[in-house]
């Protein structure tokens, strides 16, 4: 539970645009407690937690810090000490244990334990609110030399909001201003939309008088204010897709403030408003955005693969990102290039190599049709050239047919299959595919087919069974190419290891496998298995 008073980078932690010093740091409690309930315990550690956390900051944060502190731990006990069970079960525990925490923190009179019971008292939630709430009363009549400071934890005002995004679309800021005399200060919230527009950090800053002076000193910016209730609306549907991720790539920071940020966004004295649904792009507008390209003057003297290549970043720019596909954008760029189209597209260097030219008219177009300034295109024109070795990596060596440019697509799960293979040792490499007499579309099909048959049957059932994956995906795609339309591609190795673990008899009572284990090792359903799994033995008449 306790925290380093400084960030991995170094830094005072939970502190971002406040350049002062930290103040003199609090101390614990000193003594030992006689009482010994469970509650004692936690709240020592709490206790401790605040401290080290207080001691990070100067004296002017610590109204804010205190804040944030104790709604981290409040949260963490929330998933530690009641995380499972019937909801009145969970509010027993939890009336219990906040009962039992305001009874002590009531009985003792040092000054931490006052600061402690302060902020749990104005950040808990309904099941301990009432007797730590009276116990901090009680305390408060009695209680010496309180801090003016003290009195202000969990007590700011939200006075006004401003949205900063950066022209390119990769994310935006949510200013919080907190215009208090004796303590103002933001808290500021970035999402980045090229990754699904979640929450990547949380900090305080200074007053928003010198955010905006940052921000319109930095440029490239432009800067909205909006009504408190509809930042927190953007706030809280960013939150929400922050925790749809398992392990979200968010910041140190992120972790500290994101409860005091659901406290103060949870008091408000307005709902949030939930911002208006994103507009999605059908397949006809998707194609039409192709065709406007391929008229203008951008398109001239491009590869025969300019349609294919284009569509491919408007699904990424659509379907993964946030913002739309005319965004210009070098980091867009990075993660077409680098991560999602070697992953997405199996092909080689003729295709691969059409698609920077490709790229780079697309940004001048869009740039052109948003009306950019000329060094954000050019910006992201010029990742086109740092990022093109990423491509050239992920080329196929031996091209799969005669004709250049074949590509396949893959599932966007796939990884790379040369990682896979020298990560199962026991595997090695996979056999190659016998081509001879199939035309360029059934070789690029069954040059990703049978490696990963093989492959994911031998993950998933031992050595011993990618052999008989590879010879059926063999005779998939030599005896029923028709077959394949009725299913993914990625949906066919997948019942071609469900068809193996059957005919085997690994699957059943008294087996290790149950169909649900086995299709969760595979990441798809029973139903889908097994309704493809019949396909192959109906077709290739092979054993049930």
């Amino acid at each position: 539970m306790t925290k380093s008073p400084r960030g991995r980078d170094g830094r005072p932690s939970h502190l971002r645009l406040v350049g002062s010093e930290p103040g003199e740091p609090c101390v614990p409690a000193a003594g030992v407690d006689v009482d010994t309930t469970p509650s004692v315990a936690v709240l020592e550690t709490l206790l401790e937690t605040l401290a080290l956390d207080m001691a990070a900051v100067p004296a002017a944060l610590h109204p804010v810090i205190a804040e944030a502190s104790v709604a981290r731990s409040a949260a963490m006990l929330a998933d530690q000490l009641w995380p499972a069970g019937r909801p009145d079960e969970i509010g027993e525990v939890e009336r219990f244990f906040w009962a039992d925490a305001a009874r002590v923190l009531g009985e003792r009179r040092d000054p931490e334990s006052f600061v402690l019971l302060t902020s749990l008292a104005r950040t808990v939630g309904p099941a301990g609110r009432l007797p730590l709430q009276r116990a901090h009363v009680s305390r408060l009549r009695t209680q010496d030399e309180v801090p003016e400071w003290v009195t202000r934890i969990a007590g700011f005002r939200l006075t006004s909001a401003i949205v900063s995004e950066d022209i390119t679309g990769d994310g935006l800021s949510v200013v919080l201003d907190y215009d208090d005399e004796q303590h103002p200060h933001t808290l500021v919230v970035f999402i980045d939309n090229n990754i699904g527009a979640i929450i990547k950090d949380v900090f305080v800053g200074p007053p928003v008088d010198r955010v905006l002076e940052a921000y319109q000193r930095g440029g490239r910016v432009t800067i909205r204010t909006v009504r408190p209730p509809i930042a927190a609306g953007i706030i809280l549907q960013a939150l929400g897709e922050t925790r749809d991720y398992d392990d979200p790539p968010v910041s140190e920071d992120f972790e500290f403030f994101t409860g005091l940020l659901v406290n103060r966004l949870t008091q408000m004295p307005e709902r949030p408003v939930r911002p208006p649904m994103r507009p999605l792009l059908s397949p006809r507008q998707r194609e039409q955005l192709v065709e406007e390209f391929l008229a203008s003057r951008f398109a001239a003297g491009l590869p025969a693969d300019a349609p294919d290549i284009v569509r491919l970043w408007i699904d990424h720019a659509v379907d993964h990102t946030v913002g739309g596909p005319l965004r210009v954008s070098a980091v867009l760029v990075e993660l077409f290039l680098s991560q999602w189209l070697p992953r997405k597209v199996l092909a080689d260097s003729t295709y691969f190599d059409a698609v920077p030219v490709v790229v780079k008219a697309w940004l001048e177009f869009a740039g052109e049709r948003t009306e950019l300034p000329l060094d954000v295109v050019d910006e992201a024109v010029d990742a086109v050239d740092v990022w093109q070795p990423a491509l050239e990596a992920a080329a196929m060596i031996d091209p799969v047919g005669s004709k250049p440019g074949e590509r396949v697509f893959l599932d966007d799960t796939t990884n790379d299959l040369e990682d896979a293979y020298r990560a199962l040792a026991g595997l090695g490499s996979p056999p190659q595919p016998d081509l001879t007499g199939l035309d360029n579309h059934q070789a690029a099909t069954l040059s990703v087919l049978a490696p990963h048959a093989w492959l994911m049957a031998g993950e998933t059932l031992g050595t011993a069974y990618a052999p008989d994956a590879f010879d059926i995906a063999e005779r998939l795609v030599r005896d029923a190419p028709d077959l394949l339309a009725k299913a993914r591609l990625s949906t066919w190795p997948r019942a071609i290891v469900w068809l193996i673990a059957h005919r085997h008899c690994l699957v059943g009572p008294g087996e290790q496998l149950t169909p649900y284990t086995l299709a969760t090792d595979l990441s798809s359903s029973p139903a889908t298995l097994r309704k493809t799994a019949k396909l192959l033995t109906d077709t290739l008449i092979l054993p049930r």
